[in-house]
């Protein structure tokens, strides 16, 4: 009897131990559960965070903030932002924190076997937590130019997607802790904040695009009259901070309405729009062409001297006069006149336009194929510099 119950105490003991043994390994569990949701709770803070940040049309300031911030989500020491332009099948950097050089523009026409041309060819992100073993596992090589500015061999690259396209790629590297990058705490952070990202520079490029249609002249894609008084404004205001040059170029066609009544309109469309063609390859990125009217042409140089814009308005005559105006088969000869000012101090803006519109008639009076100067300012009146 007493063999028989001191048997049932040790069953009894032993499954009690048993039991604590569950209890013990449940608690362990719920102690490493409880971990990961306060680190996934202030991921979900930081996630919110950056997303409010980048609610922004400013395509800048979302690549600052993605190169700024995104690395403080996941524990990284380094992060770039390449957008692709996938005309030319190349990746454009448009924002880094890393201190050493990095590629700013990827041809991935010559170098698709990179982790980038990787991600483009997936459209997903692509987590590397040793590249050898990578390599192995996907029995491919990658093209790695700057590996040994890394301390690790562990990297995110992420996909911003809009719809089926690819806007751009974030790569994420260098554990501060030293460790491997994981597909659990890391991965899901980042591709939630890729579409963020993605999201943001869609519509960053709409307003911008809706912007330049307001500011656009439809037929010959030079800025529009309001583009241009706004530009001019602007320039002056830097002209008179700085103390710098600005010059002023009217020009229009000659005899324009005669191309219009002998070979119609539509010669005189293509006119305009070659000629807007010719003027934007050849002027300046900072110098400003806009169609003011009719078939006058408004040209704001910055930062161009008196001799200098006599040197630019000779160089365009000559390049118009040669140029192969030619409309169903037929040449067209084309030439223009042009009136030049440079800014005056104390001069208002529409002085300024006065002045090189003076200049202007003056030139058509005078022959056409030719450019005329407004009047040098009186010394006298004239504040030192």
């Amino acid at each position: 009897m007493t063999s028989s119950r001191n048997s049932d105490l040790e069953e009894r003991l032993r499954k009690l131990e048993e039991d604590n043994r569950g209890l013990r390994e449940n608690l362990t569990l719920l102690e490493s559960m409880r971990g990961r949701l306060a680190d996934l709770s202030e991921k979900m803070v930081w996630i919110n965070r950056i997303s409010q940040d980048l609610n922004t049309l400013d395509i800048d300031r979302i690549a600052e903030i993605s190169a700024r911030q995104v690395p403080e989500l996941v524990g990284a020491k380094y992060c770039s932002l390449f957008l692709y332009d996938a005309q030319n099948d190349e990746l454009l950097l448009r924002s880094h924190n890393h201190p050493m050089e990095i590629n700013h523009q990827i041809s991935l026409r010559f170098h698709k076997n990179t982790v980038m041309g990787l991600v483009l060819e997936r459209k997903k992100a692509v987590l590397i937590r040793d590249f050898e073993e990578f390599e192995r596992e996907n029995n491919l090589l990658l093209e790695r130019t700057f590996a040994d500015k890394y301390a690790t061999k562990t990297c995110i690259s992420a996909p911003l997607r809009s719809d089926h396209d690819v806007l751009g790629i974030l790569n994420v590297a260098d554990k501060l802790d030293g460790s491997a990058f994981d597909d659990l705490n890391d991965l899901p952070g980042v591709e939630q904040i890729v579409q963020v990202m993605a999201l943001a520079i869609r519509n960053g490029r709409l307003f911008r695009e809706v912007q330049n249609q307001a500011r656009t002249d439809g037929m010959t894609r030079l800025a529009n009259y309001r583009a241009f008084h706004e530009s001019l404004r602007a320039e002056i205001h830097r002209s008179v901070r700085y103390g710098r040059p600005l010059g002023l170029m009217m020009a229009d066609v000659d005899r324009f309405k005669q191309i219009n009544d002998s070979l119609g309109h539509p010669a005189g469309d293509y006119v305009l729009m070659e000629l807007a063609a010719v003027l934007r390859n050849t002027l300046r990125r900072e110098d400003v062409t806009a169609r003011y009217g009719g078939d006058e042409i408004a040209l704001i140089l910055p930062e161009t001297s008196p001799n200098g814009l006599l040197v630019v308005a000779q160089r365009l005559l000559g390049l118009v006069r040669s140029h192969p105006f030619t409309f169903d088969g037929r040449p067209i000869p084309v030439t223009l006149s042009i009136g030049i000012a440079g800014y005056r101090p104390q001069q208002s803006i529409t002085d300024f336009v006065a002045a090189a519109d003076d200049a202007l008639l003056r030139a058509k009076q005078g022959g056409r194929d030719r450019f005329e100067v407004a009047p040098e300012p009186n010394p006298e009146t004239t504040p030192r510099s």
